[in-house]
């Protein structure tokens, strides 16, 4: 008998083969500075074959076939098979164990950039911690430690709370990290806030012109205001 995870990599990948357009490989390569070799499908196909995998598979049967349905599609190089992880990991997510955040953190730094960075980070991770405050904690670890992909996941792993982002955490969080001299951190930074200015354009703005002044970058500054009316 196939289990839940065979049956729904079986439908992406072959989905994935047979949506592949062999004239998009160079561009989606070159989009992402060759790192990566691409099938040839793009987002809105992607999302088709996506959701004809999930129809075909149904209701996984607990989180252990998750786990290795997403483990099974990080195993092949092609980046589309690691896009189809990312969203089947946060359609799981609102549901999922604490446990389930170790095994993202695996998925971010395995040949990590921000296209698979940022939906763990922000449809997985954010969601399992929001449900799970026990796991607050490891979002400090993560920031504070050496790895780029984890603390940049850390940052904006709140993005898309709305008013439920804790602002006290955000702010120290960017402040702790605002000499970070990455671009993809200076970048996180600012689009945190910029998720916040959203919901509470005044307060960010206080941030930024105030403690944050001396100490974020001005692609941080740019960014977390991009959105504010002044």
């Amino acid at each position: 008998m196939v289990s839940w995870a065979g049956t729904y990599v079986a439908s992406v990948v072959g989905g994935l083969a047979a949506a592949a357009v062999p004239g998009d490989v160079e561009p989606m390569t070159a989009y992402m500075r060759h790192q990566f070799p691409f099938l040839g499908v793009r987002a809105r196909a992607q999302k088709a074959v996506v959701r004809t995998a999930l129809a075909e598979a149904g209701r996984p049967d607990d989180e252990d076939e998750v786990v290795t349905a997403i483990d099974a599609l990080w195993a092949r190089p092609e980046r589309e098979h690691r896009y189809a992880g990312c969203h089947l990991a946060g359609r799981f997510a609102p549901g999922a164990s604490p446990e389930f955040v170790d095994h993202a953190a695996r998925w971010i730094t395995t040949d990590p950039w921000w296209d698979t960075c940022d939906p763990l980070a922000r449809a997985c991770v954010g969601q399992v911690v929001r449900r799970h405050q026990s796991l607050r904690p490891t979002m400090d670890r993560w920031l504070a430690g050496d790895d780029l992909w984890l603390t940049r996941s850390a940052i904006i792993h709140m993005g898309g709370w709305k008013d439920a982002i804790d602002r006290d955490w955000v702010f120290a969080a960017c402040t702790a990290r605002a000499g970070h001299p990455d671009f993809f951190i200076r970048k996180a930074i600012g689009w945190i806030l910029r998720d916040l200015a959203w919901v509470d354009p005044g307060a960010v703005v206080a941030f930024v012109e105030g403690p944050g002044a001396p100490v974020l970058s001005n692609l941080s500054k740019r960014e977390g205001l991009r959105n504010v009316s002044r």
